[in-house]
């Protein structure tokens, strides 16, 4: 775990050493952040600033402990007054509190100690880690070590008044409270030091070890150095803002912040710089400050948290020491000196670290400066609204009017040609120096008086005029005419640039970029990717880039890729804008000075903008941050925070709704981060989420899941790896794999159970058809058959007492019909009782029913079984042989054939019954027979065999026709059964 920590805290001095604060700035040139209460800030005094390896910054307040990750704060313990935050070498995060005790937060988990554990006093006022893991704590009551998980205390009296302290390099800790006596724990043992330089009645606030070996002491009268046991006082007469010292911190580079209670300052190689609430600054009491991983420095006060860090460039204003706001052109002299002349108050100069003023007092002929230019022997020209100046070593020497011969003391701008001369642009024409006066040149026509707004001249000579009517004319040969492109005239330029080919640049008002090369002009416009149609000015710096001031700021665009351009080789440029880190500040550039932009030797660009200078350091501009890291913050399950460890295996009644909450831990530009997540298992792609630090996912199917984040800084470059958590979702039961087939295995079981219901039911119907079939074939026999014999007996009997052979013939006709129909009686009871046995079959009971009707007939019977379908339920089949029977008998009785025919055939799709005789035929019942031979009132053979084949769902035809014979047909779709 201390390795761990360990390489974590080199990575972090590794990453401030290439983002840490540039020390040959001003405090005013930082770019400074405020963040309030209207920014979320938690109300209170900031006592504690630290940043914990996680990237996290902790913030000791008067009402609690807050972790900001640059865009919120998060409350992490509350009603706690918070004196000091330190780290251990393991990782652990200690907080003094006021009247609570120490805490200690490990992995997330706040932990408590207080006197009931062992400490002297709940009112812990400074903790100080030393050697081999031990931690020292003042309290109110005196001094307490912490090893091995146990408090020993130390109550004599100097230790108890111990309120500050600090580690040196060497493992000495120094102690500190009221009064000039420090307490000094070296080698096992106390002593003591006494301040001699501190004045009377005042105390200690805090102390500071240095990484040199010093020893700092803020008190209530001034900032004491203690080096080898010389003290040195330094106090408001030296350059503190304030005498009572609050907070001190030592920066990467060596410089000492102090926190006092009027602002803080930075002492660096014995300069006193100083920071106040005038500047900027949130409050004017600084109770705490800190420098992070990225070299930004912090400040707590009693109103706010101050972050100050480099920006991507150099601004230079009033506060730095500018004459005024208000600038025009600037220029960098032979001797490096930079020149920026202002519209209101005079020219100044600036020497790489200080301003100095010159305005009418020193000989200027005006505060209002339009154009500079410098003389090949290493002066300066100046020219400003009422006469051009000019300056030798930083000197007015001479001030030239229209005395001079100057068409106007109004100077717009200034050129020196390829000859030598001095070219001067005024409102009202041109002129050229020649010798010790202004005299007009011979090309330029009489009562030319257009105002100059800028000169230039191209690798062939040619001078170029862009003049204040929006024309531009060109002298060649020495002829002055209007310089067009492909017929028309170029209009509106406002800046001149040759390249280090004698390529010229012109900036124009709205009509983009134009390029003169070999006789040819192209022109650059938005659609061709440049970032503004209006160019104030033109610079280049070492790399051949090609940077533009503009009304919407500064912009860059490699010169490479507009040459290419202009030879169609692509369609578009790459344009990259200038943006300040602070995301809020607008920059627009000056129109109207020569020139608005300016290269100077050591590679920086100067601009001339509406709120000042500003200066830009290419290799800071475009370099590119490094990746910020990414953290998953919090896990929220249907509301409730979940830790990550947690949610590993989630239950299905716990997968409604999933928030993920992450951020970004970078300072630089924290509000400019983007991110993009993607939920593995779910989603199909990234997800661009922009600057929103939450995920949101609802009613998620069961299954293995990853969320990963990654995150962007504001030039783009990103931390690919990013975050990601794990997490699955357990399935509802119906959701398991073994549900579908269980389910389809049920129902094929009760499909099985309801078959089998139906074939016991079936069957149940059937036996209750031939138990009542058997009973009405015993019914039958003793009642009708018996009758019948008896009276066909008493018929033979009487037949036998008649003498008469006429009535004797006809008894006999009587009993022969009558046996004729005891013996049709006993064939309907002998098929009541079912002649053929249940498994015998469809077709051979149909077979021994047609035999037995026409066995005893004159008839031809030809039969056409097959094999009847199996599971024919039995009600069908005893319909199907109903109506066979019936068809067949009513062919024998009435037909008078001499052949019938039954056919029985099956298919996959049908079964079908057909009886066909040759017999006499009739009227089918269309025609308005009945039922053929038995139509008389009481024959129902025909009604009945319909009426079975609807109970069956058989579809059901008689084709008849007299003397041609008569066919019943029956056909049964087999997917009724």
């Amino acid at each position: 775990m201390r390795a761990y920590v360990s390489g974590v805290l080199m990575l972090l001095c590794a990453s401030a050493s290439s983002y840490a604060l540039t020390p040959d700035r001003a405090l005013t040139q930082y770019l400074h952040r405020i963040w309030q209460t209207q920014q979320g800030l938690p109300p209170g005094t900031i006592y504690a600033i630290t940043q914990t390896p996680d990237g996290y910054l902790w913030l000791g307040t008067q009402t609690g402990l807050v972790r900001f990750d640059g865009v919120r704060f998060s409350p992490a313990a509350d009603d706690i007054w918070v004196r000091q935050l330190e780290q251990d070498a393991k990782g652990n995060l200690w907080i003094a509190t006021s009247d609570s005790g120490l805490l200690r937060m490990r992995d997330g988990v706040l932990s408590r100690f207080s006197h009931s554990n062992g400490l002297p006093s709940n009112a812990v006022r400074c903790v100080v880690p030393g050697k081999d893991g031990e931690l020292w704590v003042c309290t109110s009551e005196g001094l307490s070590r912490f090893t091995g998980g146990h408090f020993t205390a130390f109550r004599q009296a100097p230790l108890a008044r111990a309120r500050t302290g600090c580690a040196a390099k060497d493992g000495t800790i120094w102690f500190a409270g009221d009064g000039p006596r420090l307490t000094v724990w070296k080698d096992g043992r106390f002593t003591s030091y006494t301040l001699h330089s501190m004045p009377p009645f005042a105390s200690v606030r805090t102390m500071l070890c240095s990484s040199n070996g010093d020893l700092w002491i803020g008190t209530s009268g001034g900032l004491i150095r203690l080096r080898d046991a010389k003290e040195k006082l330094f106090s408001h007469a030296d350059g503190l803002p304030d005498d009572r010292i609050f907070s001190l911190m030592q920066d990467h580079d060596g410089s000492i912040w102090i926190g006092t209670d009027d602002g803080f300052a930075r002492l660096r190689n014995g300069d006193i710089e100083s920071f106040r609430s005038r500047n900027g600054l949130s409050q004017s009491a600084v109770y705490a400050l800190f420098e992070d991983s990225e070299g930004a420095v912090w400040a707590g006060t009693k109103n706010g948290l101050n972050q100050f860090l480099d920006g991507r460039s150099i601004p230079y204003t009033a506060s730095e020491g500018v004459p005024s706001n208000n600038t025009g052109p600037v220029l960098e002299d032979r001797r490096g000196v930079v020149w920026v002349g202002t519209l209101d108050a005079g020219l100044a100069r600036f020497d790489g670290r200080r301003f100095s003023a010159l305005g009418t007092k020193d000989g200027l002929a005006s505060d209002t400066v339009r154009a500079l230019g410098r003389d090949g022997d290493g002066s300066l020209w100046v020219g400003t609204s009422r006469g051009l100046n000019h300056l030798r070593n930083g000197r007015v020497v001479r001030t030239y009017t229209t005395a001079s011969g100057l068409p106007s003391n109004d100077i717009r701008s200034l050129f020196r040609s390829h000859n030598g001369e001095l070219l001067v642009g005024t409102s009202s024409g041109l002129a050229v120096f020649r010798g010790d006066a202004f005299t007009f040149p011979a090309w330029l026509p009489p009562h030319w008086s257009s105002a100059v707004r800028a000169l230039a001249e191209d690798r062939d000579g040619r001078l170029f005029i862009a003049t204040g009517g929006g024309a531009l004319d060109v002298v060649e040969n020495g002829v002055l005419r209007e310089f067009q492109q492909d017929g028309a005239p170029v209009r509106d330029v406002d800046a001149f640039f040759r390249d280090k080919d004698g390529f010229l640049w012109m900036g124009t008002i709205g009509g983009g970029l134009r390029l003169l090369r070999n006789g040819r002009v192209f022109s650059y416009y938005l659609h061709d990717g440049l970032f503004d149609n209006e160019i104030y000015g033109i610079t280049a710096d070492a790399d051949d880039r090609l940077w533009m001031a503009c009304s919407k700021g500064i912009f860059m665009v490699p010169r490479a890729e507009l040459l290419k351009r202009a030879d169609g080789l692509i369609q578009r440029v790459q344009s990259k804008p200038y943006s300040p880190m602070d995301g809020l500040r607008t920059i627009e550039c000056k129109s109207g000075v020569q020139p608005a932009a300016a290269t100077m030797r050591d590679g920086r660009l100067w601009f001339s903008t509406t709120r000042g200078l500003l200066a830009l350091d290419v290799g800071r501009v475009l370099h590119r941050l490094s990746p910020p890291p990414v953290e998953i913050e919090d896990i929220l399950v249907n509301g409730q925070s979940e830790k990550a460890g947690d949610i590993a295996k989630l239950p299905p009644s716990e997968r409604k709704n999933l928030e993920f909450h992450y951020t970004g831990l970078s300072f630089v530009v924290p509000a400019r981060l983007t991110f993009r997540y993607t939920l593995e298992g779910f989603d199909k792609g990234w997800i661009n989420a922009g600057t929103r630090r939450e995920a949101f996912y609802t009613n998620l199917p069961a299954g293995n899941y990853r969320f990963r984040v990654t995150v962007c800084n504001v030039d783009g470059t990103c931390n690919e790896t990013g975050s990601a958590v794990a997490f699955s979702l357990a399935p509802r039961f119906y959701q398991r794999k073994w549900f579908v087939p269980l389910c389809l295995l049920a129902a094929a079981i009760v499909a099985w159970l309801a078959y089998q219901v139906r074939i016991r039911r079936l069957r149940a119907q059937f036996e209750l058809v031939l138990a009542e079939r058997s009973r009405i074939a015993r019914e039958l026999h003793d009642t009708l058959i018996q009758g019948f014999s008896g009276i066909t007996m008493t018929l033979q009997a009487l037949s036998a007492r008649l003498h008469r052979p006429e009535d004797k013939e006809s008894l006999l006709d009587i009993i022969r019909d009558a046996g004729s129909c005891l013996k049709e009686a006993r064939r309907s009871v002998a098929g009541l009782r079912g002649v053929h046995g249940r498994d015998a079959g469809l077709g051979m009971a149909i077979a021994a029913a047609a035999r037995q009707m026409t066995e005893t007939k004159d008839i031809r019977l030809k039969l056409k079984l097959e094999k009847d379908p199996k599971g024919l339920p039995a009600e069908v089949e005893y319909n199907l042989l109903r109506i066979a029977q019936e068809a067949v008998s009513n062919s024998v009785k009435h037909s008078r054939a001499r052949s019938i025919e039954v056919d029985l055939h099956s298919t996959a799709k049908s079964l079908r019954l057909l009886v066909r005789d040759d017999g006499e035929g009739f009227l089918a019942p269309a025609a308005g027979a009945r039922n053929g031979h038995a139509a008389a009132p009481g024959h129902y053979g025909l009604v009945g065999m319909k009426e079975r084949a609807t109970q069956i769902g058989a579809h059901f035809e008689l084709a008849s026709e007299p003397g041609r014979g008569t066919s019943v047909s029956v056909e049964l779709p087999v997917k009724d059964l």
